[in-house]
């Protein structure tokens, strides 16, 4: 029987891709020698509020409407366990100036 894991993921990332899977998050692309995993995430919380505002803000009562386009990165650093820095980072693209 063959192991999907060994057949498929780089040896630098596999423990922590089968460790990840194993605890129900699905890894969707790992790359060992750039040192990533990327994964599915559900919008919830707070991401989903800010969503929220970010799409009224564009598309609802804020005049001009304009396109919903917007990229929302949650980025956290963990240094010795603990987190150094946490942050969301809104990306839009350039607005025309308000009239």
């Amino acid at each position: 029987m063959s192991d999907w894991y060994q057949e498929n993921i780089e040896p630098e990332v596999r423990d922590l891709v089968k460790y990840l899977r194993n605890n129900g998050i699905n890894t969707t692309c790992s790359c060992g020698h750039e040192g990533y995993v990327e994964c599915d995430y559900d919008c919830d919380g707070e991401i989903k509020r800010l969503h929220d505002l970010l799409y009224y803000y564009f598309a609802g009562d804020y005049p001009p409407f304009r396109e919903p386009n917007y990229k929302i990165e949650v980025r956290m650093v963990v240094e010795k366990g603990l987190i150094s820095q946490s942050c969301i980072v809104i990306t839009v693209p350039l607005l025309p100036e308000a009239v």
